[in-house]
């Protein structure tokens, strides 16, 4: 399912409780309870700018000169429709349970906004779309040499899944999510997607993509069939941090944050105490909303940030193209190497549960960055039809032109 990585809601941790899972000594009921109900719609959008104050976090560290973002302010002169309604893009942030929204054309800031008391210091959860900020991470690692390409066995970073579903599959199988293992992201049922998280998040006892060497059965062959997986895209991650030799927050900071000018520390959500707690690098990156506006930029760019080249421009466009068959996997999108593309057009976007978008469209200059608490059901389905809509009008939108 879209953007499901550590972000399906209370209904399915809560259900947790229900299901006998026993907290370890080391996390108390208070901590426990917290994570367990930090999706309950009414204090997710507390909990998504505040999570540190509750999960053992390692800092992203930014350098001393940020890359400066000019600001040309614009009224939100347009329109988008929804279900053949023309809305004024003005009222779409409190439609779409928005906490902040950014929109840039040519590196230009012509609108930001703070909402439900939220400032530009103020570090965004960003659930699923740490899994592009994997990809981005993967790329700088092959362009230093620390991985050979994307054909590398993925037994030559992590030999303990030999016997499992992944035994015989490249790096590229885990960043296209077409690995042919049976595995369902869907929290919402018990099974082994809800015990990796439990495990990992809510009592601290087991690092997260251990989960992986329980995968041992394929549903069908690698390199065809898309299937959601967030252990998947951590997997990723963790064989960037094996392969250069450093906690991936550490290389982030080396390799992005601090050279592409990022203004504010970024932080990761660790899956376990400081000393054993690794990143999750599936959904528990946090930054703040004009940082998340520089990775975008930077992929505009094709990988050119602060007047640097950070990224080759073959991964950027290797990285958003979608994989095998070039078929819609969901709701007129495709997915790339842990990106979502969006059909008919060569616009990706990060995408994260909640609402969270680094949205990116090459043809019209446009950087769009949404983050939110849109809740799980039907109501947040509606509520994230809408944010499609919004995105690509706004992305086509020519500030000053007439309607």
């Amino acid at each position: 399912m879209k953007g499901t990585g550590w972000s399906i809601g209370t209904t399915i941790l809560g259900a947790c409780v229900l299901w006998g899972a026993v907290a370890t000594a080391d996390v108390s009921p208070a901590v426990r309870e917290y994570r367990l109900r930090m999706f309950d719609p009414a204090v997710s959008t507390l909990a998504n700018r505040s999570i540190e104050l509750m999960f053992d976090t390692r800092t992203v560290r930014a350098g001393s000169r940020p890359w400066k973002l000019p600001v040309s302010s614009r009224q939100l002169d347009f329109q988008y429709e929804v279900a053949g309604v023309k809305v004024p893009a003005s009222a779409f942030a409190d439609r779409t349970f928005t906490d902040a929204l950014l929109i840039m054309k040519d590196g230009r800031i012509l609108h930001e906004q703070y909402l439900n008391r939220t400032t530009e210091r103020t570090r965004f959860m960003s659930y699923s779309m740490a899994k592009s900020l994997n990809s981005i991470m993967a790329g700088m690692a092959i362009a230093d040499g620390r991985i050979a390409s994307v054909e590398d066995p993925v037994l030559k970073y992590m030999p303990e899944l030999k016997g499992t579903a992944y035994d015989g599959l490249t790096v590229k199988h885990l960043l296209w999510m077409r690995t042919g293992a049976r595995w369902s992201d869907n929290f919402f049922a018990p099974g082994p997607s809800r015990d990796a998280h439990v495990a990992a998040f809510v009592e601290a006892r087991a690092r997260y993509v251990d989960a992986a060497r329980g995968i041992t059965e394929r549903a069908g062959p690698p390199g065809v069939a898309f299937n959601y997986n967030s252990v998947e895209a951590a997997l990723v991650g963790e064989i960037v941090s094996r392969a250069t030799g450093m906690p991936l927050s550490e290389y982030v900071s080396q390799k992005l944050w601090r050279p592409g000018g990022m203004e504010s520390d970024a932080f990761y959500v660790l899956d376990g105490p400081g000393d054993t707690g690794r990143e999750f690098t599936a959904g528990g990156f946090n930054a703040t909303l004009r940082d998340y506006g520089r990775i975008g930029q930077m992929m505009l760019e094709r990988g050119q940030a602060n007047g640097r080249r950070l990224l080759p421009a073959r991964w950027v466009d290797e990285s958003t193209t979608p994989g095998p068959g070039h078929a819609s996997v969901e709701d007129g999108t495709g997915y790339a190497y842990l990106w979502w593309t969006i059909d008919g057009t060569r616009a990706f976007t990060m995408l994260g549960g909640e609402g969270q978008f680094v949205y990116v469209d090459p043809e019209h200059r446009t950087v769009i960055v949404k983050l939110s608490h849109i809740p799980v059901g039907a109501e947040g389905a509606k509520a994230t039809a809408e944010s499609f809509a919004f995105l690509k009008a706004a992305s086509a939108w020519r500030p000053g032109a007439a309607p």
